[in-house]
């Protein structure tokens, strides 16, 4: 019975395996491409906006990246940013970024010859959350693992030994 269980555990890992690096491997065939970048300052705030093209239901990792024309080893990447930017933005036109300078520059930048790249990569996802894949993964794994290694039955805890969980308020 054991020899079975280790048997199926392997065919288990072996597939998942296999499922996994094809997947991981595979050039990405739909191109992605940011167009019409522009900024406009509102007061202590500068509003980047992009449009993000691409398949609508590919999912993108979109990074801000401040740059200088006359200084081209001039490159920072604003850390207080909120609205499209991030791991998980779809593709669509007036995509907007807002960044807090103040936060980063109290005292302000000088010069008039800054100017913005917003940067995206496809998120290769084959129609399923990442997050399932990794979820998934780990699961198959460990329990092959579990399965290959064997090892020896624990016996239950002694009753009274661990308290139980509180009940619901109202139970």
């Amino acid at each position: 019975m054991s020899r079975l269980i280790r048997t199926i555990a392997g065919v288990l890992l072996a597939a998942f395996l296999c499922e996994l690096v094809p997947t991981v491997l595979i050039a990405d065939e739909e191109k992605t491409a940011v167009a019409n970048v522009r900024f406009e300052v509102n007061g202590e705030l500068v509003n980047v906006y992009y449009d993000l093209l691409g398949p609508e239901s590919r999912v993108h990792k979109i990074r801000l990246v401040l740059l200088r024309e006359t200084d081209s080893l001039f490159l920072y990447h604003p850390v207080n940013v909120t609205g499209d930017i991030g791991a998980v933005i779809f593709p669509g036109q007036h995509r907007r970024i807002v960044w807090d300078f103040t936060k980063e520059f109290p005292e302000g930048l000088t010069g008039s010859d800054f100017y913005f790249s917003v940067e995206a990569e496809a998120v290769r996802t084959e129609g399923i959350n990442p997050l399932y894949w990794v979820g998934g993964g780990v699961a198959v794994l460990g329990g092959a693992l579990a399965l290959l290694l064997g090892g020896k039955k624990t016996p239950p805890p002694p009753v009274g030994g661990f308290p139980a969980p509180p009940g619901r308020p109202g139970q």
